[in-house]
């Protein structure tokens, strides 16, 4: 008569290890990429669109501080938890939301040119800046909290 949980009527001295399944890690990888990357987005887009007055430095920096925040602590998480996949999905956000600054904040230039709105207090490069220093950061922060590999 077998022996559960094994099916087998083999004898071991010691519980049996449990090997990691590829199919297991890659799910586990996917999703980590998946959730770090949307929620990373979620998290540093929705203060812009809250707070829609971006012509002011003041507003600016307050909607980045808040959207900033919240993804690089979720950024962190992920890339603990997931390793390289939550870190990959947590620049890919990044990448994102540089991309939505950039138009927004272009968006804002040429709406002050065309209908004399408001004009910003900051120069015009901060259209291109601060998505890259957003990038940059995201991207600095992965990797210090990278996890060391085992294989290495």
């Amino acid at each position: 008569m077998a022996f559960e949980p094994l099916q087998t009527d083999e004898k071991l001295d010691a519980p049996v290890e449990k090997t990691p399944d590829m199919d297991a890690a890659m799910l586990t990888g996917c999703s980590g990429f998946v959730f770090s990357s949307v929620g990373g987005y979620i998290l540093s887009v929705w203060p812009f669109l809250v707070f829609p007055e971006s012509e002011k430095l003041v507003r600016l920096a307050t909607a980045a501080g808040i959207g900033f925040v919240p993804a690089s602590i979720l950024g962190i998480i992920a890339t603990r938890k997931f390793g390289l996949a939550g870190a990959c999905g947590f620049v890919g956000a990044a990448l994102a939301t540089g991309i939505f600054l950039y138009l927004r904040l272009d968006e804002i230039f040429i709406g002050a040119l065309a209908r004399q709105a408001p004009t910003p207090d900051y120069p015009k490069m901060m259209s291109w800046l601060l998505p890259l220093a957003w990038i940059l950061g995201t991207a600095i922060i992965a990797i210090a909290v990278l996890p060391k590999e085992k294989d290495e």
